[in-house]
């Protein structure tokens, strides 16, 4: 199978994914994604990019017509720069956020489940949604407070696709 997650259109990139099957049970996906978002509520700008492995186990056999849902795990990198200027409501009562400017590398690992769907003969239709944790590494700070050393993964496709 080969798809593209629509909803990182948001993100003005592609999204790639190949996914090989065996035993109509099992799934092992490779991915590859990357966007830029400017102005986004208290983040000036976001660029990230990198490749994620899936592994997926799927509930029944798949069949063309048929509904079929998975879980699994999931490992990968993603680099990303993130810049965002100023706290909103910075009188300490309510503040959240913080001013940040950062590039770095992270290892990105955690689980996911979904449900995939072939309703024609080769077109795909497949939803979900993975949390999990990165650990950043090569943090390269432009300012001088201190960073997380990890973030909460959590990501959400909705994708399209052809079965071969």
């Amino acid at each position: 199978m080969i798809k593209t997650n629509i909803l990182n259109l948001v993100a003005k990139r592609p999204t790639i994914a190949i996914e090989k099957t065996f035993s109509n049970l099992y799934g092992l996906e490779l991915a590859y994604t990357s966007g830029e978002i400017k102005n986004l509520g208290y983040r000036d700008y976001l660029h990230y990019e990198g490749f994620l492995l899936r592994a997926k186990k799927y509930i029944r056999p798949m069949k063309k017509r048929e509904a079929n849902a998975f879980y699994g795990g999931y490992f990968g990198n993603l680099n990303k720069t993130i810049v965002s200027h100023g706290t909103i409501d910075n009188t300490g009562f309510f503040s959240f956020g913080q001013d940040r400017d950062f590039k770095a590398g992270s290892l990105r690992y955690g689980g996911t489940l979904g449900i995939s769907f072939i309703p024609a003969k080769h077109f795909l239709l497949e939803g979900l949604t993975g949390v999990g944790y990165g650990d950043y590494y090569h943090v390269q700070n432009n300012l001088k407070n201190k960073l997380p050393g990890g973030y909460f993964d959590f990501h959400l496709w909705l994708s399209i696709g052809y079965s071969f």
